[in-house]
């Protein structure tokens, strides 16, 4: 399969088409999850079923109301991978799976915690489903509470200041493809087209596969609403969050960032308004290590921040 960046897309063209996600939802003001749905509806078209396991994007759907024009299924925040593998079993029975898109939009507390279980348990049996990771870095909807994607020294309501959280995020993306999935990949909802395009390329698969996308969110990275945008930019030119594809094992790195001093992103975000230069510096140095393993083909060996 071709690299990410060689699949075409044209802009003008998918945005004649109808959006299928409408407006009026009760998340917050600013919210990138809700931006990538709308992008995950323009990669893959109406033929697409949507599990949600509970989290923030729940709210968008609030009954009698729905802003989506496609199936929008929600389970339990631990079940996402098991639902969605019913419903594709069901698909199956009725001879209509090979043109339907089985996507779970989970958050990070689904997926790197209590929805880890069912998630590895999909990708172990190979389910034609794609599984998207909207990645705001903390159990948001409950109330900003640490996740195992919580970036280290990053507050949260369990990690409060001085310190913040003191262990370092688990390479989600890396584990999945270890796992078994087809295909792995990060994303950014800042870097669209990128996230588009290994959308449209994780269709192609016979197997499952495994986005986790950057979704910042405005009241827990302490930004105002409309610079949510902009903080995730940062994480990416500063190298805190690397744009990369592993296909079958085989990693490819899709985007060379600025690499931007970190600070640049740290002092844009409240969550990190208590470091101390110490933990800027060990914050750079990690990035920096980072990607010196990355250009000289050692990226299982690195430790990503």
């Amino acid at each position: 399969m071709a690299d990410v960046n060689e699949i075409k897309f044209d802009i003008k063209k998918e945005m004649v088409k109808d959006h299928l996600i409408t407006g009026g939802t009760f998340a917050c003001a600013g919210c990138n999850p809700v931006l990538g749905i709308r992008l995950v509806l323009v990669a893959l078209g109406k033929n697409t079923i949507m599990v949600n396991s509970s989290g923030c994007m729940t709210l968008t759907a609030t009954w009698p109301f729905t802003p989506y024009r496609i199936p929008w299924v929600h389970g339990a925040i631990e079940n996402g991978g098991s639902v969605a593998a019913g419903i594709l079993m069901g698909l199956k029975a009725l001879k209509k799976d090979s043109n339907t898109h089985v996507v779970v939009y989970a958050g990070d507390g689904a997926t790197y915690d209590i929805g880890f279980q069912a998630l590895a348990g999909m990708v172990y049996r190979k389910e034609k489903i794609i599984y998207i990771c909207y990645n705001n870095c903390q159990f948001a909807n409950t109330g900003h509470q640490r996740s195992s994607a919580t970036e280290k020294y990053a507050r949260t309501s369990t990690t409060p200041p001085p310190i913040g959280n003191p262990l370092p995020r688990k390479n989600m993306a890396k584990i999945m493809a270890l796992c078994g999935a087809e295909y792995s990949a990060t994303a950014s909802i800042t870097n669209p087209f990128d996230f588009i395009k290994k959308l449209r390329k994780a269709a192609t698969m016979k197997g499952s596969s495994f986005i986790d996308v950057l979704a910042p969110c405005e009241p827990g990275w302490v930004v105002e609403p409309w610079e949510t945008l902009k903080a995730g930019n940062l994480m990416v030119e500063t190298g805190m969050w690397p744009l990369y594809e592993i296909e079958n094992k085989k990693f490819t790195l899709n985007y060379k960032p600025k690499m931007l001093p970190v600070v640049k992103a740290l002092q844009m975000q409240g969550r990190y308004k208590h470091l101390t230069e110490q933990q800027v510096t060990e914050i750079q140095r990690t990035v920096i290590n980072e990607w010196e393993m990355i250009t000289k083909g050692r990226f299982w060996e690195a430790e990503e921040y």
